[in-house]
This record gives structure tokens, C-alpha cells and sequence, in this order.
């Protein structure tokens, strides 16, 4: 339990509908509320009062404490009294939503006195609004409804340390409420419909009523003042996301302290000569920077354009990753300057959107699945996806100090010079021993370790445009699937998890890995002229309403997912085999997860 001695079993949790017993997972993707400027209609709606503060979720697994931020990271040590306190839950195992909050000299959360506290070991100032509980003494509680959520978060924190807060619901006229709550000077309410599940990400069924209009932008650009030593910021400017496009949302002039002003040198290292914005503007006193600094701003409304008026700095949102503007994921130090997790020389790409079981989840999926997985990742040299500290990659370069025994090595000479290494596994050992170097997603060479420099099977990505529907997808696999037999490859057909369907070809006799290239984009080729308004064989291309024949995950040292590999998205899901016929039967990418890999998920 999170307390050192055990607790009696608490009564009722398995009894709830929509409790689901499992393993405790990693991080949650939280539910995010629609913002909306009027309560919503109808009685099946309470109301709770939203703090000033950043959202934080409590992981609490025997004496082990994670706080994770909103997006992710891991700020156990910024909240480290909060992580204190949960030792004295009465729970083994916990996972809490909530928000870590100061109250100011009114008496009312107060944002900026929160980030003054953060790097304050165990502050005596800081709270934790426990408002929703997700997982409970082995049982996953997002599938139960609302209330029943509320009522277990209640007893957990009733006999709690003071750090902890139980948010209660209220249920009463929606206008009512949120006038009374915006004369006593809340920031708003969220209103919460009953009855319903725990859902991940933007949702209609928690609704976000401001009293004060605040949002966060990213920051694209900053002005200096002029003739100030030290160097500080008169004014940002700031953009938002609309359609996919990064564009220009104002100008941020007023509520700077001595303090932020100074916060110029956190924009210095992202300094870029042009403006990261896709809709340009002039703006001759701008120095741009890339948009991976997120700021809190308070305003009055917006004009016509969309722009905003009377916009006051609020605060530095360091508890943000910005998951649509493609930045890195940040682990931020002690010292509160924000730095990767790991080591830039082990990043090939970085994957700021990736979602990542736990290593208990994936350890448990690896000891149901690696029989079947074997024959498909089994002895080939692997490329790989890894999470460590907050922070998900594709690796290169050196490998962990600590790679265990049953993970093998192979050396390999490099294209453009010098020795490289990739490790392969032949055992369930070895699909351990990848859990434990904190890899999520195996992507496996065209060939054995024994003839690496020979593919024994070729491989052809559909990857469909956003407006594509997976019904033509289909259909584009079973149409290449004919052409393909016709000259004379075998195919079979694999999910990839994702969006998307990969026909598998196993060659009679292994060939040089150009030569096996040179017949997939051959093949390509031929099938894309026959509707070159479907299909393109450029990723760099205009993708709308085409599919992507991607040819490219032919050639030595390029891959693709691996049969059976989880990926690290939304939900889990895995890359899994199946026939012909349940292609046409119409199963969906994702169909399977680490949870259910040899059975269809429902919906």
C-alpha cells in the first residue's frame, strides 16, 4: 500500500459497474474539458470548482510515488509534498486526478504563488484538488460511472494528510452557480455529467466555464526592452493552432514582474532566423523563436481577426509540453530549466506525442504473446522506440551501460563509415530484457542476424491521408495483394496499429537488400499509374484523399513496426497479423491491443 503497513481490503471496488480489474497503468492521458462560455442545459449536470493551479496525476503503487504533470512529465520532485503525503494513503495501489494548487492572501488559489513554491522542498503551502479517481487497489475505475468515481475518491482521501483536498460536487442551477462562483473571484466551474466514463482527451461531457478568459499559447516571438541591463522582455507574441497551422494570436504587452521580464535567456537557446509561423506576418521588432515555451494569458476578448485584446502575461507554463506544435518532451531539473531526459546523441527522432504503457504492462504483454511474436521478431537486428525519463525516441548511438545478457548484440558496419551495434533477442528473456532498457516499439531489419546484408522479404506501407477511409485502404490492400501474386509474391496482411496496413511479402531466396528496394518501388510504381489521383510515392506530397505507397521500408537498416509490436499511442494498441479474409471483413488498424492481442477490442 502506499503507506508502509497493510491495509484491510476495501469493501465495494469490484462490486462497482464499469470496474475493471488489471494492472495499474502508466500515465493517463486526462480528460480535458470543452471549453464554453454558458453552462450546459439539463439536470444530469454538478458542478466543480476549477483552482488556479496545474493539473497533476497521482500514481501511488506500494511505496512507490509518481506525480506526473498534464501532459506527462515527471514532476514528483516539483511536488514533492504532495508525493509525501500520498505515503499515507490508505490505498496499495492509486491513481488520482487532480490539481496542485497555493492559496494567495484571499484566500483563493493563486497561480504565480504556485510556481514560486515549486522548487521548494516540501512545502508546507501546497495543495492537492483531488478531484476524480482513476485506478484503486487493482482495479481500473475509468469505465465507472461518475459518481461512483467520486464516492471511492472520497472515502481514499477522507482520513488523508491536509495536503489533500477532496473537490466537491454541486449540483444545482448552472447560471446560478457559475454568477455566484465569478462574484466570490473563481477562476470558473466545471461542469460534470453523471453517469459517465473516464475518457481521455477533449470531451464533451466535462465542460470548462472561465470567469476570467485565460488560455495558453505558444510563445512565437519576443521584443527587447530597449537599453535594459540585464536584458529583458517588453512584450511576447504569441500564436495558436487552427486547422493544423500555427498562426498569430497577438500581442502579449502587460504583466510582467522583474522576474519574468528577465526570463529572456529561456527563449536564447531557440532563437531562429525566420518566423515559425505558417500564415507570415510583419513584425520588423521580432526575434522569432520555435515554439516550444508555452505562457499562461489572461484577456479581455477577441477581435474579429481571432486576435487578442488587452492580453495580460499571466505565467510560464513549464508543466506543458506542447503536444501539437511538434517539440521535444521536456524533463524539467531542479534547477527548473527545462533539458531532455536523455542523452541527444542516443535521439534519432523524437516522438513528443507518444503515449507509453508501463513496464509492468508491457512486461505482462511480452510473457502472453512472445511465442507467437518470435518467428516474426525473433533473430533480427532491431531498431528501436524507447521511453526513458519522460522522454520517448527513436534510439541510435550508444546503448545502455546496463543491457542485459539475454539481449544480444550484433556489430554491423555502417553505410557511411565506421562500426555500429543492434541488439536482437531469440527468447522471452530477451523480450524482457527490452522492457527493462525501457524499450515500447521493436522495428525489425528484412533479414536474419545469421545473413544481415540479404532480405528475406519485402514490405509495402498504405499510409493513407487524414480524410482517407480505412474502407479504401482495405480495398487498396486487397487490389495489391492481386497484382503482387501476379508476379509471384505471396502476401499476407498486417496491422500496423496505427492507421494504416502493411502487405508482407516472404521471399523464396534472400537478395541484396537494393535489389529488394528496386522491386517494391517497381511495384509501387506500376500500381500508383493505374490512379495516380489515388496514390502518390512521395511522403513529402500532397496527401489529401491519397495513399502513400511506401515502398521505403525496403533497403539495409530501414524498417518498419514489428508484428506484434505495441506502439506507443493512444490506447495501446499493437501491430498485429491477421488473413485476408478479416481484411475484407472489414477489421479496423487498431483492433488489437497489448490488452486484447488475439481478440478484437470493442467499441
Amino acid at each position: 500500500m502506499c503507506a508502509v503497513a497493510l491495509r484491510q481490503s476495501r469493501s465495494g471496488v469490484s462490486r462497482i459497474a464499469g470496474a475493471r480489474k488489471a494492472a495499474i497503468p502508466g500515465y493517463i492521458e486526462p480528460c480535458d474539458p470543452t471549453l464554453r462560455e454558458n453552462p450546459p442545459r439539463g439536470s444530469n449536470w454538478v458542478y466543480e470548482i476549477k483552482a488556479d493551479g496545474y493539473r497533476a496525476q497521482l500514481h501511488c503503487e506500494n511505496r512507490d510515488i509518481t506525480v506526473y504533470s498534464r501532459t506527462g512529465l515527471d514532476w514528483t520532485e516539483q511536488f514533492s509534498s504532495i508525493a509525501a503525503a500520498a505515503h499515507k494513503l490508505n490505498a496499495r495501489s492509486a491513481i488520482i486526478d487532480g490539481e496542485a494548487v497555493v492559496y494567495g492572501s484571499g484566500g483563493l488559489p493563486d497561480f504565480q504563488q504556485l510556481r514560486r513554491e515549486l522548487g521548494r522542498k516540501r512545502s508546507e503551502r501546497v495543495r492537492y484538488h483531488a478531484f476524480d479517481l482513476l485506478y484503486l487497489d487493482g482495479y481500473d475505475l475509468r469505465g465507472a460511472a461518475y459518481e461512483d468515481r467520486k464516492r471511492l475518491l472520497q472515502q481514499l482521501v477522507k482520513d488523508a494528510p491536509e495536503t489533500f483536498i477532496y473537490v466537491e460536487s454541486l449540483g444545482a442551477d448552472g447560471d446560478e452557480i457559475f454568477a455566484k462562483g465569478c462574484k466570490l473571484g473563481l477562476e470558473g466551474l466545471v461542469a460534470k455529467r453523471l453517469g459517465q466514463p473516464y475518457r481521455s482527451g477533449r470531451q464533451e461531457t466535462w465542460i470548462k466555464l472561465k470567469c476570467k478568459k485565460s488560455e495558453t499559447f505558444p510563445i512565437v516571438a519576443f521584443v527587447e526592452k530597449l537599453g535594459a541591463h540585464p536584458r529583458k522582455i517588453a512584450s511576447l507574441y504569441v500564436g495558436r493552432r487552427e486547422n493544423g497551422s500555427l498562426i498569430y494570436a497577438g500581442k502579449v504587452r502587460t504583466g510582467y514582474t522583474e522576474t519574468t521580464a528577465r526570463s529572456r535567456e529561456r527563449l536564447d537557446p531557440l532563437i531562429r532566423r525566420t518566423s515559425p509561423l505558417d500564415v507570415r506576418i510583419k513584425k520588423p521588432k521580432a526575434t522569432w523563436v520555435e515554439p516550444t515555451v508555452t505562457v499562461e494569458v489572461e484577456y479581455g476578448a477577441l477581435t474579429d481577426d481571432g486576435l487578442l485584446r488587452e492580453a495580460v502575461f499571466k505565467g510560464l507554463r513549464d508543466d506543458l509540453a506542447l503536444r501539437k506544435v511538434k517539440a521535444p518532451r521536456l524533463v524539467p531539473s531542479s534547477a527548473g530549466r527545462p533539458k531532455l531526459g536523455v542523452s541527444k546523441e542516443n535521439i534519432l527522432q523524437l516522438l513528443p506525442d507518444a503515449v507509453v504503457p508501463s513496464k509492468k504492462e508491457l512486461a505482462g504483454y511480452w510473457r502472453r504473446v512472445w511465442k507467437m511474436a518470435l518467428p516474426h521478431l525473433g533473430r533480427r537486428p532491431l531498431k528501436l522506440v524507447r521511453h526513458v525519463h519522460g522522454t520517448t525516441f527513436y534510439h541510435k548511438g550508444p546503448l545502455p551501460r546496463d543491457v542485459p545478457v539475454a539481449v544480444h548484440q550484433l556489430r554491423i558496419q555502417k553505410r557511411e563509415g565506421g562500426q555500429g551495434t543492434r541488439l536482437w533477442v531469440d527468447s522471452l528473456d530477451g523480450f524482457l530484457g527490452l522492457v527493462q532498457i525501457g524499450t515500447v516499439e521493436l522495428h525489425p531489419w528484412n533479414s536474419m542476424v545469421e545473413d544481415f546484408e540479404h532480405a528475406d522479404r519485402i514490405v509495402v506501407d498504405l499510409d493513407p491521408g487524414e480524410d482517407v477511409e480505412w474502407e479504401a485502404v482495405a480495398d487498396t490492400a486487397l487490389e495489391l495483394r492481386a497484382l503482387m501474386k501476379r508476379e509471384g509474391f505471396d502476401t499476407w496482411p498486417k496491422l500496423t496499429g496505427g492507421k494504416g496496413v502493411h502487405l508482407m511479402a516472404p521471399l523464396d531466396e534472400p537478395m541484396l537488400h537494393d535489389r529488394a528496394h528496386r522491386i517494391a518501388r517497381g511495384i509501387c510504381s506500376d500500381f500508383a499509374a493505374r490512379a495516380p489521383n489515388r496514390y502518390i510515392l512521395s511522403a513529402q506530397a500532397k496527401r489529401v484523399s491519397r495513399i502513400f505507397l511506401d515502398y521505403l521500408r525496403n533497403g539495409r537498416g530501414t524498417t518498419a513496426i514489428g508484428t506484434y509490436s505495441p506502439r506507443a499511442r493512444q490506447g495501446f494498441p499493437i501491430a498485429a497479423p491477421v488473413t485476408w479474409a478479416r481484411l475484407e471483413q472489414g477489421i479496423r488498424p487498431d483492433a488489437f491491443t497489448i490488452y486484447n492481442p488475439f481478440r478484437v477490442k470493442t467499441r
